[in-house]
């Protein structure tokens, strides 16, 4: 059976599958996460996010090699190897995932443009909706053209962080001391920024973007390599946010309430103009995600339940609008404090991760799937680590929402 992904072909073809993935993750939920940490924390956390990035390029690889030596999409081998009911739970668990990261973007895309050009977020979110779900039912050329100009932005803004490093003072010694692991002093940020540091959904998507770009057996070290390359860009990133957050505003006391306190951070390097370069950056992280995410968790619910597996099939526009409308809702209602609801959202997707985690792990050792190319012993390790790590992750999510 082959896969026809026309949506993920389209958007494949100028990128490779790691950096649209890493575009994918990278949202306003990453950019907030990182920032709170930094200015919160200082660099206390920094262990948390390498040890996220190791987790993240590993399940990233093998769902990339899943893609390129199996002629089957992931979740018809889940079911054909482990059942419909656990093919429908992983397909619930992605699409769940994926509706907290929606409300993340929903926020960045409302608060980016209520700073850059005034109103409020109801009005910004609303807008942006409508427009959404009229180029979904219609036609997603024109939203291709914008999701590769929001990707030249977010690299933009990627260079500017990166350039920012040189013009601030960073505390080595404090530095190196965030590295070790410890006991997280903030437990809501840690919970947030493990689980938007570690996106197992973004991973299993990678195998999707994968086959999107048909790519074979013969293509599977540049898979590798390209799914590594995606993913040190979006761990890179989350680090040097925390890193110029914890050097700017932790020293003052500062405490991210907007967008514009996040903006701060840039202006080391840029000075005044930081502060609008981020805003657009944030509103191009959003965007970039906004459509793209949505059709993920849609495909993923509507493979799970046999109704389709195409951004043109009907029932995936009804569940990525679904989607959409959810992540706008919420940002409406919720959105009196839109920096706290986004660090909230992103702790959210960690529930869906253990059982696509346990998936990829079983999967990716079944010769049935990837017939030769089995794990090795050492990476069986990592993605075992990183799935108890999913679950402890979740278990004290749980425990957090049931304690508030």
């Amino acid at each position: 059976m082959k896969i026809k992904l026309p949506y993920l072909q389209q958007l494949t073809s100028s990128f490779g599958p790691g950096l649209i993935t890493a575009a994918l993750v990278l949202g306003p939920g990453t950019i907030t996460v990182c920032s709170n940490v930094g200015a919160t924390t200082g660099y206390s956390m920094l262990w948390v996010m390498v040890v996220s990035c190791l987790f993240m390029i590993s399940m990233t690889r093998v769902a990339a090699k899943m893609g390129c030596v199996s002629p089957l999409s992931l979740l018809t081998n889940i079911e054909n190897n482990y059942g419909r009911i656990v093919a429908i739970l992983v397909g619930f668990s992605v699409c769940f995932s994926c509706s907290g990261f929606q409300t993340g973007n929903t926020i960045g895309v409302g608060i980016s443009m209520n700073e850059l050009f005034g109103g409020n977020i109801a009005m910004w979110t609303s807008i942006f909706l409508i427009v959404t779900l009229i180029f979904i039912w219609t036609s997603n050329n024109f939203y291709s053209l914008l999701e590769k100009t929001m990707i030249f932005l977010v690299l933009i803004m990627i260079v500017a962080f990166v350039g920012n490093l040189f013009f601030i003072d960073i505390d080595g010694g404090n530095m190196l001391k965030g590295l070790i692991p410890s006991v997280p002093s903030n437990k809501v940020l840690w919970i947030a920024v493990a689980s938007t540091s570690f996106s197992v959904a973004g991973a299993a998507g990678q195998a999707y973007m994968v086959q999107g770009k048909k790519w074979k057996v013969e293509d599977l070290k540049k898979g590798l390599r390209d799914a590594t390359f995606g993913i040190l860009i979006l761990s890179g990133l989350g680090i040097i946010i925390v890193i110029t957050s914890a050097a700017i505003l932790h020293p003052q006391g500062i405490t991210i309430k907007n967008a514009v306190d996040m903006g701060l951070q840039l202006e080391p390097f840029l000075g005044s103009l930081g502060k609008w370069l981020f805003l657009i950056g944030l509103f191009a992280t959003s965007f970039s995600s906004y459509v793209s995410n949505a059709a993920l968790g849609g495909m993923f619910l509507c493979e799970a339940l046999h109704l389709g597996k195409s951004i043109n099939d009907r029932w995936v526009k009804v569940f990525a609008s679904g989607i959409l409308v959810l992540g706008t809702v919420i940002a409406i209602i919720f959105g009196s404090n839109p920096i706290q609801l986004i660090v909230f959202a992103q702790s959210m997707t960690i529930l869906g991760a253990p059982i696509v985690a346990v998936a990829i792990l079983f999967l990716s050792n079944n010769k049935k799937v990837v017939g030769e190319y089995k794990n090795s012993h050492a990476l069986n390790a990592i993605l075992t680590i990183a799935t108890v790590w999913a679950i402890f992750i979740s278990v004290n999510q749980l425990i957090a929402l049931i304690q508030n």
